[in-house]
């Protein structure tokens, strides 16, 4: 199963799905999982669906406690006997779930459907897979016996990677660093071990996923809402027993992070961060990670604000506040700088005067 997000991103989510539908994997089903949208999405996906899939489509079309439930028996057995790539589901979720939240949605979906699937891959619908993608992700996962096998996540031009999924938790903590230790690995190895893998393309075995449930009763951590959810999720089940890897020819190719802005993006980074650093490192090393990040705020701040980016200074800070302070879920001011984007500051000293 291939899980996708759409948030008002309808766009991109299209063209994500037109790639999907090239894979030469013999045997996936698409899923959908719309976090409320407001631009109309949910029914411009189906439309789309219903016009690119042809004959002997199968298209569900659940509400989030039907999709939880399984989904409705008499659709799932249409679904299974329709072939690739003319069968898709989409999950209406009523509110903004984040990234955690709807990928919660639809592997809960996966894995109590009467067919569960033997994986699921997560998949941003900024991104565009190679039609070779889900086959070596599968091969890789079926030889190594891991239970995560990352893609190579690449910019748009397929030379630059986004993190290259072998670097410790250690080197996404102390990025400064991680180049003066970290040796590349073999690039024409099938897959190599990695301690990280990234969430915009990355293979989980649903036993995987079942396993880390039953450890804290969630799939991806709801309380980060997006971003280093995934690095949380592989640290857990590394500690399970599983292993990860990285299969460096089998590529993603992403629009780096163009569904959030750079206000929304620091937010997040700067937090997760925070509660990430909390689990992966030893009291030593999280003391001295507090006192590094700690440190180098004011510098942060005073350049930002020198360059008149006030409204990502605003958000680097109140990210590491929130980290330190313990505030996940949600950022109170998520909508607000979706809506106006680099003006909202602007617009609440306004209301404050």
């Amino acid at each position: 199963m291939i899980s996708i997000l759409n948030w008002n991103g309808w766009e991109d989510t299209l063209k994500c799905l037109e790639s999907v539908r090239q894979l030469n994997y013999p045997n996936y089903l698409m899923v959908v999982a719309d976090n409320g949208s407001k631009d109309g999405s949910p029914e411009k996906i189906k439309a789309w669906a219903k016009v690119n899939f042809g004959p002997g489509q199968a298209i569900a079309d659940y509400t989030r406690e039907a999709a939880l439930a399984g989904g409705i028996p008499e659709t799932e057995k249409v679904l299974d006997e329709a072939g690739c790539p003319g069968r898709m589901v989409l999950i209406r979720n009523e509110n903004n779930l984040g990234f955690t939240g709807g990928n919660n949605v639809t592997i809960h979906y996966a894995l109590t459907r009467s067919y569960a699937p033997g994986y699921v891959m997560l998949l941003n619908n900024d991104a565009k897979v190679l039609p070779d993608v889900l086959t070596k992700l599968v091969s890789a996962a079926q030889r190594s016996g891991a239970g995560i096998a990352g893609s190579m996540v690449m910019d748009v031009s397929g030379l630059r990677t986004e993190h290259p999924g072998f670097v410790s938790l250690w080197g996404v903590l102390f990025k400064p660093f991680a180049k003066l230790y970290t040796p590349y690995p073999d690039a024409d190895a099938e897959f190599w071990e990695a301690p990280v893998a990234n969430g915009a393309g990355m293979l989980i075995s649903t036993k995987t996923l079942g396993d880390v449930f039953q450890l804290r009763s969630e799939y991806l951590n709801s309380s980060y809402f997006m971003y280093d959810d995934e690095l949380e999720f592989v640290f857990h089940a590394r500690s399970l027993g599983y292993r990860t890897v990285v299969v460096p020819n089998a590529r993603v190719l992403h629009e780096c992070r163009k569904s959030s802005n750079s206000t929304i993006l620091a937010y997040y980074m700067y937090r997760n961060t925070i509660c990430l650093s909390m689990i992966a490192l030893s009291p030593t090393w999280k003391a001295a990670f507090d006192a590094l990040t700690l440190a180098a705020l004011p510098i942060r701040l005073l350049k930002l604000v020198a360059a008149g980016r006030l409204e990502l200074a605003r958000a680097v800070y109140e990210g590491q506040r929130d980290g330190f302070l313990g505030v996940m879920g949600k950022w109170r001011r998520h909508d607000e700088v979706v809506r106006f984007g680099n003006q909202a500051w602007r617009l609440r000293a306004q209301q404050l005067q």
